[in-house]
């Protein structure tokens, strides 16, 4: 079975919407129309940025990155990144900021918007067999 990424919204407009990934994908998620995982251009959602942050989708792997939003992206209740005050989107999205891996069961908080992480169909390996003593009745035989 091939890995897959699911976000399902926990909390926030649409809960229980779910994004579904099943191959390398990256994802800007914002207000603006160009967003791939695209949350409502209105009054609720004022503070998600336009380009709030990116998702590199690798079933079973993804990473977030917040690209410089104004409030902030979180992971678990940890703010992972925000654009200084007085800095431009612009000097934002030029600035390098650091990846986070999410995991399952993480929950990725855009705004008032929260996403739980579920990894479904890991390629996991087998587990070994146990290793059964040979004796010399066995052999013999």
């Amino acid at each position: 079975m091939n890995a897959r990424v699911t976000l399902t919204v926990v909390q926030g407009v649409q809960p229980g919407r779910e994004y579904d990934f099943d191959g390398r994908m990256i994802c800007t998620v914002g207000r603006a129309g160009d967003c791939s995982l695209q949350l409502p251009n209105d009054f609720i959602h004022l503070d998600v940025s336009r380009h709030h942050c990116l998702l590199d989708v690798d079933p079973p792997h993804v990473r977030v990155r917040d690209l410089g939003s104004r409030n902030g992206t979180y992971v678990n209740g940890i703010k992972i990144g925000q654009r200084p005050r007085g800095q431009t989107p612009e000097e934002a999205a030029a600035a390098d900021l650091p990846e986070q891996p999410l995991h399952a069961g993480d929950e990725l908080k855009v705004g008032s918007t929260v996403l739980r992480v579920v990894i479904t169909g890991e390629d996991t390996p087998a587990p070994e067999a146990a290793e059964v003593p040979a004796t010399d009745a066995l052999l013999a035989g």
